[in-house]
């Protein structure tokens, strides 16, 4: 079933116009990192095909301090060192391991509005140490920061939570969180801002929701928040989708035409609007020949999601897909707004773009401005990311991913495209943000006055 565009409300056709200090888009890394003495979010930006991150202070995990009469073991498990020969060949094994906890904590930005806002998520546990590096040595990854020994006699539930982000002004707003949820972490969650009056400039209002399939597939659940009312409720939907077939949706949630859409590359994505009174699902198929005919597990997807990718560019929504076998070709479809179907925009061999290809590339970014231009990832040495042009089929630069990337870390594509107007320098994030007044000072962060580093 396609779904009639002339019903969404209105194309997404911003201004894009910036500040003469930052480019008019990123590629922001998806993992943050966390920051001892930050007031905000601080994004370090960087022109695309270059990675742009964001870290976020430290407090905002909420992290419990450890009691001054703990008894606990000095170990480092950030140390380089070399093994202790009385431990054996493998990482040194913290004595008396069944007493020693740490603290996991980690975040990622989960999603990004039309308008330039992130969606952010944290969370924190306390976990084993010894269990978790069991079969190797830890390492200083980005999304799993260690912290201190700690010593507990069992698991922490995991927490959670999520947070609305200016990246220019490194505001940021904690979102609600939910009851008794347990998939609440998992299920992908989207970010839609709106201008007053619907048009273009400040967003003057944003609604947050999750989609999460139920009942075996046969229902979905949709939680939306709103910063009107700054509340969640619930919804349970039918589902669309053929039978016997369940939507995996390991793709972020995009913004497009008043609707956030759930995307499933193997057969197309699901939009709502989160807004509305009676919010109602509208299926997307993809092009015939794309679609995927059998369901696909959860390894096959993680695969699949490299290599095929939905975003939105130029106000319009894309869909691309790289071949996987040789001579890799890569098909670019655009959606027509009046019908609901997708029309092949470009068709090129990869090997065309880059001639000493050899092995397949992932997709790490539709370009939002324009909608010729692609940004891929190959797998050679550490690593780079190449801009292309599909319309003159042509190479237009080609980076080193550079040091703490890590793309094996992230469910969906490890970069995500950003726009940044120039109103985002002067616009606080909106609606009823006195609502978190309710919780603890880690809960809620005050804007921060620093710029993005250039």
């Amino acid at each position: 079933m396609l779904l009639p565009l002339r019903r969404l409300h209105g194309l997404l056709r911003r201004s894009l116009s910036t500040a003469a200090s930052r480019p008019a888009w990123a590629m922001i890394y998806r993992i943050s990192t966390a920051e001892e003495s930050a007031r905000g979010a601080s994004l370090s930006l960087a022109p695309p095909p270059l990675a742009s991150h964001l870290s976020i202070p430290r407090h905002a995990f909420g992290l419990e301090p450890f009691p001054d009469n703990t008894e606990r073991d000095p170990v480092n498990f950030f140390s380089s060192g070399a093994a202790d020969p009385k431990q054996g060949a493998s990482s040194p094994r913290p004595p008396s391991t069944d007493r020693n906890f740490i603290n996991v904590f980690g975040s990622g930005v989960l999603a990004a509005s039309g308008d330039g806002l992130l969606l952010l998520g944290t969370y924190r546990n306390r976990a084993n140490a010894w269990r978790m590096f069991e079969h190797q040595p830890p390492s200083p990854v980005p999304f799993e920061v260690l912290d201190q020994v700690y010593a507990r006699s069992f698991y922490d539930p995991m927490r959670v939570a999520r947070f609305v982000c200016n990246p220019v002004t490194g505001e940021m707003v904690r979102l609600p969180d939910f009851d008794g949820t347990e998939n609440a972490f998992s299920a992908a969650t989207g970010l839609l801002t709106q201008a007053d009056g619907g048009g273009r400039g400040p967003p003057k209002r944003y609604a947050a929701a999750q989609l999460s399939v139920v009942d075996g597939g046969q229902r979905f659940l949709l939680r939306r928040l709103s910063s009107e009312t700054g509340e969640w409720d619930e919804l349970v939907l039918p589902s669309l989708l053929p039978p016997g077939r369940r939507m995996h949706m390991n793709h972020e949630v995009l913004d497009y035409g008043g609707r956030l859409w759930w995307v499933d590359v193997s057969w197309g994505a699901v939009c709502v609007d989160p807004f509305s009174d009676r919010p109602e699902l509208c299926p997307v198929e993809l092009p015939g020949d794309i679609m995927i005919p059998d369901q696909q597990g959860e390894e096959e997807m993680w695969q699949l999601v490299k290599h095929r990718r939905m975003g939105v560019s130029d106000g319009r929504m894309r869909f691309v897909e790289v071949c996987q076998e040789y001579p890799f070709r890569i098909n670019s479809f655009t959606l027509d707004d009046q019908s609901g179907r997708w029309m092949l925009e470009h068709q090129v061999s990869w090997r065309t773009i880059f001639f000493a290809a050899k092995t397949t590339p992932s997709i790490a970014a539709i370009g939002p401005l324009s909608v010729d231009s692609l940004y891929l990832t190959v797998p050679v040495d550490k690593g780079f990311c190449i801009s292309a042009d599909l319309r003159s089929k042509s190479l237009i630069e080609s980076m080193e991913l550079g040091s703490g990337i890590h793309p094996s870390k992230c469910e969906s594509s490890f970069l995500l495209p950003c726009v940044l107007p120039s109103f985002l320098g002067s616009s606080p994030i909106p609606g009823k943000n006195d609502v978190t007044k309710r919780k603890t000072m880690a809960d809620v962060l005050v804007r921060s006055d620093r710029h993005p580093k250039t």
